[in-house]
């Protein structure tokens, strides 16, 4: 660990403080909320292209926090792929901000703290070297995406919101079961742990931990919306207000980057029996996934509806009716010059 490996807390702290600072001024001091999220996302921004500047040197860091030892402590690690995820996020950020100041921050007052919460969850699951943290991780973009799918008022939105949020509580319910049971087999949850101890698990614990890796992938293919389990996305995707999309977007990533570092680290070519542990079956379902959506995409084609996908991008072109407007339609109509 050097001296510049002490960065890599900053883009999980930053937002962190920064939307626990905002709730505090909704009420105090209303028009500075804006200022000090700008600031924000935009140190948020900097920090990460440093970083990433660095990892793209070929450079591994790792930070330990409070200087524990793994698998005790938390651990923080930015590769090439961990610090352009970072840098991806912060820079999607910026203009989801921008955007939602413009057109939503007024009628969402939470708006500006879920969205500095989200980001934080984004970049610690991104860093994060160890399962446990991925989790919390996990968790806490998760509980910002719930608020800010509920910032979208309406029916719609409500029955989208219960379905994402109870399919997301499942999900986490297995990667809190898969969790306890790779501690009990391995003793750890630190990756790079895990990658030594995996190979050396007795004969008679390799099916508690097959389960358990298994489990992961599932977890993981759940939060990438890989096929069949995706059917949550089109309709959250589509109930979201504009602004949290550009970050809903990046949960998925959250997920295809865990099946990446989980399945090559826990699980890698030389693992031993658990080698390579659920990873054609991930890739088959990635050759599926094209299929599938050119099949949906092909049949029925003069019916506007007919599945998930085209009933939740249907609704967008809905003739208002009264009391309600379509989502979005106040967003549109905004991008029209009068």
């Amino acid at each position: 660990m050097n001296g510049g490996a002490a960065w890599l807390v900053a883009p999980v702290l930053i937002p962190l403080a920064a939307g626990a600072g905002l709730l505090v001024l909704e009420k105090r001091a209303p028009r500075v909320q804006f200022a000090v999220a700008l600031a924000a996302t935009l140190a948020t921004l900097a920090v990460a292209v440093k970083l990433f500047a660095h990892a793209a040197t070929g450079a591994v860091d790792a930070y330990l926090l409070g200087n524990w030892p793994a698998p005790y402590g938390i651990v923080l690690v930015q590769d090439r792929l961990s610090g352009l995820m970072v840098v991806l996020t912060s820079i999607l950020a910026l203009p989801g901000l921008l955007y939602g100041e413009a057109r939503f921050a007024q009628r969402a007052p939470h708006f500006r703290a879920f969205f500095q919460f989200e980001i934080a969850g984004l970049n610690g699951a991104f860093l994060t070297g160890d399962l446990f943290n991925l989790f919390v991780c996990f968790e806490l973009l998760l509980i910002a995406s719930y608020a800010l799918l509920l910032h979208a008022a309406g029916a719609r939105a409500l029955a989208t919101g219960f379905r994402y949020v109870v399919v997301n509580l499942v999900g986490s319910s297995l990667f809190l079961v898969a969790v306890s049971l790779l501690y009990g087999v391995t003793g750890t949850l630190n990756l790079a742990d895990l990658a030594m101890k995996v190979s050396s698990v007795p004969p008679e614990s390799l099916g508690l931990l097959r389960a358990a890796g298994l489990m992961l992938l599932a977890v993981f293919a759940i939060k990438a919306a890989i096929v069949p389990l995706g059917y949550w996305l089109p309709g959250a995707y589509a109930a979201a207000p504009a602004p949290a999309t550009v970050l809903f977007a990046l949960m998925t990533k959250v997920g295809v980057y865990a099946v990446l570092r989980v399945g090559s680290v826990a699980f890698p070519d030389d693992g031993g029996a658990l080698a390579r542990l659920g990873q054609d079956a991930l890739f088959a379902l990635g050759i599926a996934l094209p299929v599938v959506a050119m099949d949906a995409t092909s049949s029925e084609p003069t019916t506007p509806s007919g599945s998930p996908v085209a009933d939740d991008f249907s609704d967008l072109l809905d003739e208002p009716t009264p009391g309600r407007n379509p989502p979005y339609r106040d967003d549109f109509e905004a991008l029209v010059p009068e």
